[in-house]
């Protein structure tokens, strides 16, 4: 689908990109300079951050990680809330995805309505309440679409009442256990309190794409539309 074609001179025809953030401070760093000519460009961006690790893990050279969810808070070198897309007044928007055996996909579903609370005790305060006003502007995470990516095993967990568990990016060792339904559930509940995050079921996207056939790709980056099969209308009775 072509996007800004006859808009510009020199368009950016894709209404979204989709990056790839390894586990350096030159990749976290490249991903920012992206996201930023992504977003003058008039376009979006979906990212998935599973591939940084946790909080709980160590770096290399000594100390903890900061974890994905503290990059996703806008910063000086973090354009999103601060571009407006394509030079003009909307803000640029984007996806972040977390797979749900990441060991800080707890701290990725709480954050968003964490920081909605906030919002609502500045706006009992008096405060503006629109978007762009001084109580959602002066809290993280607006510009940002969350959606934890699951997978049919834990969707089959939650089904049948079994435990989750998650695991360290750098080893691959189990992490912590806990129920599956359990993490839908705190999903659903903060879905419900500001809207995110959604939750990606990772296979059922792969059976609709059209690639899904191709089992040589390997998947690794999450779409933010997916194409499902063309369904013939039902027939509709004149009588």
């Amino acid at each position: 689908m072509w996007f800004n074609v006859g808009v510009e001179p020199k368009p950016q025809c894709s209404a979204c990109f989709i990056l790839s953030v390894n586990d350096t401070m030159d990749s976290i760093l490249d991903w920012y300079r992206k996201e930023g000519v992504i977003f003058k460009g008039g376009s979006g961006s979906g990212v998935n951050l599973s591939k940084l690790r946790s909080g709980k893990e160590k770096l290399g050279g000594g100390g903890t990680a900061s974890g994905p969810v503290s990059f996703m808070r806008p910063r000086p070198t973090h354009p999103r809330g601060v571009i407006k897309s394509g030079g003009k007044t909307r803000r640029a928007a984007k996806m972040v995805v977390l797979n749900a055996d990441h060991p800080d996909v707890i701290d990725f579903i709480r954050c968003k309505a964490e920081e909605e609370r906030k919002a609502w005790a500045l706006i009992a305060a008096g405060y503006d309440n629109s978007l762009d006003g001084p109580a959602y502007g002066s809290v993280f995470f607006q510009n940002a679409n969350n959606s934890v990516r699951v997978t049919d095993d834990f969707m089959r967990a939650a089904l049948e009442g079994r435990s989750w568990t998650t695991r360290y990016v750098t080893s691959g060792e189990a992490c912590e256990t806990m129920p599956a339904r359990q993490v839908l559930r705190m999903i659903a509940e903060a879905t419900h309190q500001c809207g995110d995050p959604r939750h990606a079921v990772r296979h059922h996207h792969q059976r609709l794409a059209h690639l899904s056939e191709h089992r040589r790709i390997k998947r690794v980056e999450s779409v933010l539309g997916v194409h499902a099969p063309r369904r013939q209308r039902p027939a509709i009775s004149r009588a």
